[in-house]
């Protein structure tokens, strides 16, 4: 009896020893390892957005998949999230192709802009930070006049989607943010029509200017008109060369 214990023991230490002496698994190694692939949502809709894809285009999702480097079922689930935007349409047999907006809803989303964005220009003027324009204020002057006078409209496109984003963020309001979101996509197509209207960059210019101005002075009541003023003389310009834009 005493030589079977005596063995047991001399077995349990050996596998003592080798139990210390393992080395313990990293927490890594017990994760499988999570590459992130390409944001196939973003992509889109920032190729939506810049009208890399017109309206009209054809989405396969077979050379989409290809292209990203992603599986057909992320390509499905991006064109999915795009549909419930309003920048895709699915047609039984026919697949996904980019939204082609028709005039009403051009307008219609002139007519939503100028009220959520003079809302957020009002609060925007109330909100910000000391000094919280003033990059913005020294851009919208030389810099980007001498970009306009060369052409580079894309650069004034860049900038009032600078001056956009930080109205809205100093505006504070979630809903407004949320909901101007489900238009910007839309929008861009359009002001990217606009922009090269007859004398609209440089006017446009002028009343940033202004609207930049009234943010400084911390002028809400200016800042709305301004804003809503923009919206509305650019919704002007598009139903006078409508059938050139739309």
């Amino acid at each position: 009896m005493t030589g079977t214990r005596t063995k047991r023991a001399k077995k349990y230490a050996k596998l003592r020893v080798v139990t210390r002496n393992a080395e313990p698994a990293s927490a890594d190694a017990k994760k499988p390892s999570k590459k992130k692939g390409p944001k196939v949502l973003e992509i889109l809709r920032e190729r939506i957005a810049s009208h890399v894809l017109a309206p009209g285009s054809r989405l396969r999702e077979n050379e989409l998949a290809d292209e990203l480097g992603v599986s057909r079922a992320r390509i499905r689930e991006a064109l999915g999230a795009l549909e419930e935007r309003g920048l895709v349409i699915r047609i039984a047999n026919r697949g996904a192709m980019v939204t082609r907006l028709d005039a009403k809803q051009v307008f219609e989303i002139f007519d939503v802009r100028e009220r959520l964005e003079a809302l957020c220009a009002r609060a925007a003027a109330l909100n910000a930070p000391a000094g919280g324009w003033d990059d913005l204020v020294e851009y919208f002057g030389r810099p980007l006049e001498k970009e306009i006078a060369a052409g580079n409209f894309i650069a004034y496109l860049n900038a009032l989607i600078r001056l956009r984003e930080r109205m809205i963020k100093y505006a504070d309001n979630s809903i407004a943010e949320n909901m101007l979101d489900l238009v910007y996509d839309k929008a861009q197509g359009i002001a990217r029509r606009v922009v090269i209207l007859p004398g609209r960059a440089q006017f446009g210019l002028q009343l940033h200017r202004q609207l930049l101005d009234a943010f400084v002075a911390r002028d809400p009541e200016e800042a709305e008109r301004l804003k809503r003023h923009i919206i509305v003389t650019a919704r002007q310009q598009v139903q006078q060369y409508q059938e050139f834009v739309i």
